[in-house]
């Protein structure tokens, strides 16, 4: 059963709030207005978001939302009274505007806003417009001070933990790699290839949540008063383990092509296939340094110096298979030249590091 998490109580708590201060403001408004109270909590609502720029974005397309159903009602009610043909096309056409992607969150107030002007405005058209239109408005600049005044929700740590998450996936992936090179069958059979559509997977749900923590700051006040802090949600770290996901998944591809399925076993020589074990938990240990904050580059000059090695010892390297392990090799080269770039490629270097 998923536990209630302590942002969500917050943000039901402020939009209680939210939607308390906006009832009492509705019904102080002037005119015809306070008439049509109600739609200010609706406002309010609408505009509650677990982030302040969400909350802006939310508020401003419920608002152009609202405003285009009006809009389309009025064009309806220019050919005529509110009939059941009239109102059927105004919804209909309500729908198709819905499609803009640029309303976004606002997208269903515009047929539903057409259906309330014609419905439930009845002859006062444009007295309900107005009112519906400036309470909805209300509710939403109110909602948005409240998501911005009180704790405005600023989240990194959700994506440092999403981080760890796909480096602690990395450092498994490479192990395992490691172990059945080593020793075929250490892994009991996984599929490799559904292992690296898993990864995609995980790789994009991390980057979710670094998108996610990134909208948090955006034009949240909480910013402004973390100076000389760290504001930034780990974007620098997605991208290198994007690139790091990008060259392991190379380095399995072609791993899967050096393994007998049938005969549960490499098609190298067991030497090859011991280097490329030794290369593969060396750059475990690369990732893990990197991601404990420490020196990857111990690990990363083994990596380059392994793959040195097995360029050396290939008997055939134009082969089919010679080829794949200079490509699995150069891949973990490549993959720690991410963490640990050469700062002075030498001449055996040069070619791994470009490629």
């Amino acid at each position: 059963m998923h536990t209630i998490r302590g942002a969500r109580i917050l943000l039901a708590l402020k939009t209680s709030l939210a939607v308390a201060l906006s009832w009492v403001v509705a019904q102080r408004m002037p005119g015809v207005i306070d008439q049509y109270p109600y739609y200010a909590p609706l406002g309010a609502i609408s505009a509650m978001y677990p982030t302040v720029f969400g909350s802006v974005r939310a508020g401003l397309q419920t608002v152009a939302g609202i405003a285009l159903g009006i809009a389309l009602a009025a064009g309806v009610l220019l050919v005529g009274d509110p009939n059941l043909v009239t109102v059927a096309v105004a919804v209909g056409i309500g729908v198709l505007l819905a499609g803009i992607r640029r309303l976004g969150a606002g997208a269903e107030y515009v047929p539903v806003g057409a259906l309330f002007v014609l419905i439930v405005g009845g002859q006062d058209a444009e007295g309900f417009s107005a009112g519906f239109l400036v309470q909805m408005s209300v509710g939403v600049a109110i909602g948005l001070l409240v998501n911005a005044l009180v704790f405005p929700p600023l989240d990194f740590r959700t994506a440092r933990l999403q981080l760890d998450r796909l480096q602690g996936v990395v450092v498994d992936y490479l192990e395992d790699a490691a172990g059945e090179l080593a020793e075929p069958g250490t892994t009991a059979g996984r599929d490799w290839e559904e292992r690296n559509h898993s990864l995609v997977r995980i790789t994009a749900e991390v980057r979710e949540a670094v998108d996610e923590s990134a909208q948090s700051a955006r034009g949240n006040p909480r910013v402004v008063l973390r100076r000389g802090r760290q504001t930034d949600p780990g974007y620098a770290a997605m991208l290198q383990l994007e690139s790091v996901v990008f060259h392991l998944r190379g380095f399995t591809d072609a791993l899967r092509e050096l393994y007998d399925h049938k005969g549960h076993d490499w098609v190298i020589p067991a030497a090859l296939s011991s280097r490329l074990a030794e290369a593969a938990q060396s750059s475990a240990d690369g990732v893990q340094a990197w991601s404990a904050g420490e020196d990857p580059a111990e690990a990363a000059e083994r990596v380059r110096s392994l793959v040195g090695r097995l360029s050396s010892e290939l008997t055939d390297p134009s082969g089919h298979e010679g080829r794949l392990v200079i490509t699995a090799a150069h891949d973990l080269a490549r993959l720690m030249a991410v963490l640990d770039p050469p700062t002075a490629p030498t001449e055996g270097s040069s070619a791994v590091t470009r490629g």
